[in-house]
C-alpha cells in the first residue's frame, strides 16, 4: 500500500511540474512514466492480496467490536510485511 502511495504522489508532483513548465514535452514524458509506475503497482497490489486482505474480508463477518479488532490486527500484519 505505502508503494502504492509512493507512485500517486509522483504522478501528482510530476503532473503539477508539467502544469508549471515550459518544457511541456519533458515533463509529459516524465508524467507517463510515472503514471505508468503507479498503474504497474496498482495492478500488482490488486492481483496479489496480502494475507492482512483475507484477515479484513473475515472481519467483516463479526459485529463492529470484533471488526475493529480484526482491522486492526491487519493493520500490524501489514506494517510487519513493508519492507524497511
Amino acid at each position: 500500500m505505502q508503494q502504492l502511495a509512493e507512485h500517486a504522489q509522483q504522478v501528482a508532483d510530476c503532473a503539477n511540474r508539467a502544469i508549471e513548465s515550459s518544457s511541456a514535452a519533458t515533463e509529459m514524458n516524465a508524467l507517463n512514466d510515472a503514471m505508468m509506475a503507479y498503474r504497474s503497482a496498482a495492478v500488482f497490489y490488486l492481483t496479489h492480496p496480502s494475507i492482512a486482505d483475507y484477515v479484513r474480508a473475515d472481519a467483516r463477518k463479526h459485529s463492529p467490536e470484533t471488526r475493529e479488532a480484526i482491522e486492526r490486527i491487519a493493520d500490524l500484519i501489514d506494517r510487519l510485511n513493508e519492507p524497511d
